[in-house]
């Protein structure tokens, strides 16, 4: 490859590269504000303004402010996403583990965080108005809860018992969301290693009765 098709190459990775980047510089931008001012006062203004672009490019990028939202929603979805991704590297320990992985996770420094956990109380409260935020946030919630069922449904079948993995599954996520919400209110209210063992105690006892 001679030197000028080199450069042509270049120039044409950077163009791939750069709205990519822009875009999630967007996003990320996105997500501060909803943490900041709520859902209601998150503008494309006040976005533009965080991530250092122009009102133009925002909606060059993002031609609503819904379509803007569901996009940055949808990165904290990839953020459990990601998190799963790590579980899935043990999947050859027991069920049972897999169960406690998964419920480690949703506690991590990476998810349990005033600035995501405040995100995800903007998202939730924005969800009751918004039919399109409403509809990812059931997407969302459905794949967790059936993730989790399918693990206590493992476990029920290597411990050979019967579990009612449903309920199980229900009672942990709530669990978890409870613990998400009033954290994000109050961080003095407990500490993230307390929250974490009672969740791990619970989930024991639901396996036991």
């Amino acid at each position: 490859m001679g030197p000028t098709a080199e450069i042509e190459k270049i120039i044409k990775q950077r163009q791939r590269i750069e709205p990519e980047t822009r875009k999630r510089t967007i996003v990320e931008a996105t997500l501060k504000c909803v943490t900041r001012y709520g859902h209601a006062g998150t503008t494309m203004t006040r976005v533009a303004r965080e991530a250092g672009s122009s009102i133009g490019l925002v909606s060059h990028y993002f031609q609503s402010k819904e379509a803007l939202m569901l996009a940055a929603y949808q990165e904290l979805t990839e953020q459990l996403r990601r998190e799963s991704d790590q579980r899935n590297a043990a999947l050859e320990c027991t069920a049972r583990e897999r169960l406690r992985l998964m419920i480690c996770s949703a506690f991590k420094v990476e998810i349990f965080n005033q600035q995501v956990l405040s995100s995800w109380v903007g998202f939730w409260s924005a969800a009751v108005a918004a039919p399109k935020l409403a509809r990812l946030n059931r997407k969302l919630y459905e794949e967790y809860r059936q993730e989790m069922q399918s693990i206590v449904e493992a476990i029920a079948i290597e411990e050979d018992r019967a579990i009612n993995a449903k309920r199980v599954a229900r009672i942990l996520t709530a669990l978890v969301d409870g613990y998400w919400l009033e954290w994000a209110l109050d961080p003095e209210a407990f500490k993230v290693e307390e929250a974490l063992q009672d969740s791990l105690g619970i989930a024991e006892r639901l396996l036991i009765d």
